[in-house]
């Protein structure tokens, strides 16, 4: 169950980061609902191995998403799913997985017939508008805060599957959407300087805490660094859209503080 584990969190990564590299459109659309299936697969696994008194983890494979074709991805994407079913017991749960996976599979074959040509990955570390010292600012804060959100995704689900707290769980749940978000909007800009990258493995350190409450406390102060970060590269940046972007981060920022500060004062 626990290699299930990983190997479903991996297939998760796979279609969320394949769905960031393709141009925007109606395969990416629809690589992404893909992996949000592939995390409430996830959360339903967690809990049944809870339930069966066993406990997951966020190690993983450190392996390559980067494809040059639509094509190369979706039959890479096929193969993987191919693989990881053959780990699948025996009951409800796994009935739902493998119905939904075999959707995407013929989804999958389907987009066949689409080549699309894929830059994300091509190290062009080029965007328009941007001088250098703003650009290498930029990069450098797409690298650091794509990984500190997967690190909060990956450790608000550790937290909401192992609280008997209704009210935390609640507050977990819009934690992680808020950090999907931002690291999809982050990945979005690395596809477009051409560096989309796998985030580094997250060690059981950080997300198995002894004490909840100062782990909060730090997420409070890492919140705070984050927004100076957002508003250093607003008032940097000699490009509109993207100031104005960092503006709506640095924004945001200020409510996630509200709800860790909330959860604290439920602990």
């Amino acid at each position: 169950m626990r290699e299930l584990f990983r190997k479903k969190h991996e297939l998760w990564l796979r279609f969320l980061f394949g769905a960031l590299s393709l141009p925007s459109g109606e395969m990416s659309d629809r690589l992404m609902d893909f992996a949000g299936i592939e995390l409430r697969h996830l959360k339903w696994l967690a809990q049944k191995m809870i339930e069966e008194g066993l406990d997951f983890d966020w190690d993983r494979e450190n392996f390559s998403i980067a494809h040059i074709s639509s094509k190369g991805l979706c039959e890479s994407l096929q193969e993987e799913l191919r693989k990881v079913q053959r780990g699948y017991g025996v009951g409800e749960l796994f009935e739902r997985m493998v119905s939904d996976e075999k959707y995407m599979l013929f989804m999958l074959e389907k987009m066949h017939s689409e080549d699309i040509a894929i830059s994300a990955f091509d190290k062009r570390l080029f965007y328009e508008g941007l001088d250098e010292g703003s650009k290498n600012a930029l990069i450098q804060f797409l690298f650091e805060e794509l990984y500190k959100e997967y690190e909060l995704i990956v450790t608000y689900f550790y937290s909401a599957m192992h609280t008997d707290s209704i009210h935390l769980y609640k507050v977990f749940e819009d934690l992680i959407n808020e950090s999907i978000y931002h690291l999809k909007s982050f990945a979005l800009l690395m596809a477009k300087l051409g560096i989309l990258s796998l985030p580094r493995v997250v060690m059981k350190e950080v997300y198995k805490f002894e004490d909840l409450k100062e782990f909060l406390q730090k997420g409070i102060e890492e919140e705070i660094a984050a927004k100076e970060q957002c508003l250093a590269l607003s008032q940097a940046v000699k490009d509109e859209e993207l100031s104005r972007f960092f503006d709506f981060i640095n924004n945001q920022e200020d409510y996630h503080i509200v709800l860790m500060q909330k959860a604290i004062k439920m602990l």
